[in-house]
């Protein structure tokens, strides 16, 4: 097994610590750095800590946009809602016209949500919306199997090489840890943004002791349940990357097939069983995929994800209160929101 590898390995189980990777793997600590910091970033990879909204208190939904006003438009009111109003995550679908998205809030606020696209819906800003709670949005560990870390390239013969170790499916049940804290979530934030950040960074950052920030920090770990090692090239993605969105009805068996194809990045499971899957698949790779689950006969529908109508949103740090919790922010106007976007006058 090549040093990356094990690195990789001990990186997602462990977080960007060092020496706690350099004694797993037997790698010196200089060569982990050097890993961690500059090989796998030149090779496309970014790292992020991969956190289970439930333990913030969060149920996530997943949302069918469609609309008669262009993707074009249509961003400066997700955008909004990413800034200010739980939205997680968007994308486009280029052959549905429509925009998948992800939102993230406390349970008692379902009826406000739905109650805005209700109102959005009248407007004509959006024509129907499909509504989905969702049982859980996880990250997928990386198949370190499947890709050549020494040549920069994934592995062609990935359908002969079955998944090894089984990833628990785990719902994100809305738990939120003990006495959550405005202070817990930023320190969150940071680490999230970036992980390799220390205690005397983020306490330089935040303008709080060293000693405060290790404290909350052991308070948060527990809501890290992955540390995301990410595959995706910064320089002309859309050259080398297809994203797409499978849709089908989960079993065990499909799970296993979906989980199989390196290339999935991310699972979602509705209440009625509905599973969805996020691959972000190398071109090279393309056809092999369709060919693949094709000849599974698994999936229903697959969407192709634009990557220029697009984003990810961190939880919302500004729409928590430490004596009020999480707050409604739904119940702001509709105008008000439509003037921001500049969709009425």
């Amino acid at each position: 097994m090549s040093q990356v590898r094990q690195v990789v390995e001990a990186l997602m189980k462990h977080g960007p610590k060092y020496t706690t990777i350099s004694r797993e793997t037997g790698v010196p600590v200089t060569t982990v750095r050097y890993i961690l910091r500059e090989k796998l970033p030149k090779l496309g990879f970014t790292i992020r800590p991969a956190i289970n909204y439930g333990r913030l208190g969060l149920q996530r939904y997943l949302v069918m946009l469609e609309s008669t006003l262009s993707p074009h438009y249509l961003i400066n009111l997700l955008d909004l809602f990413g800034d200010t109003m739980y939205l997680s995550y968007y994308a486009y679908l280029l052959n549905d016209n429509k925009f998948l998205t992800i939102f993230s809030i406390p349970p008692k606020f379902e009826y406000s949500l739905t109650n805005l696209l209700d109102e959005l819906a009248e407007f004509n800003v959006i024509q129907r919306y499909d509504f989905k709670k969702l049982l859980y949005r996880r990250i997928i560990p990386l198949r370190v199997d499947c890709f050549d870390f020494n040549n920069g390239v994934w592995m062609q013969n990935w359908d002969e090489m079955q998944i090894g170790e089984n990833v628990p499916e785990i719902y994100e049940e809305p738990s939120p840890i003990n006495e959550l804290t405005l202070l817990d979530l930023k320190i969150l934030f940071e680490l999230y943004m970036n992980p390799f950040a220390s205690y005397t960074d983020v306490a330089s950052k935040l303008n709080i002791t060293r000693q405060t920030v290790k404290r909350h920090y052991q308070k948060v770990l527990p809501m890290i349940y992955l540390y995301n090692v990410f595959w995706m090239p910064r320089d002309y993605p859309e050259l080398v990357c297809t994203p797409i969105l499978i849709r089908t009805y989960l079993d065990g068996e499909v799970r296993k097939i979906m989980l199989n194809i390196p290339f999935t990045h991310v699972e979602m499971r509705t209440e009625n069983s509905e599973y969805y899957t996020i691959l972000f698949v190398p071109s090279l790779g393309f056809y092999k995929v369709l060919k693949y689950i094709g000849e599974k006969r698994i999936f229903k529908q697959v969407h192709f994800l634009s990557m220029e109508y697009a984003a990810n949103f961190t939880f919302p740090l500004n729409l928590y209160n430490d004596k009020k919790g999480w707050i409604n922010i739904f119940e702001v106007g509709l105008q008000k929101i439509l003037k921001e976007v500049k969709l009425t006058e």
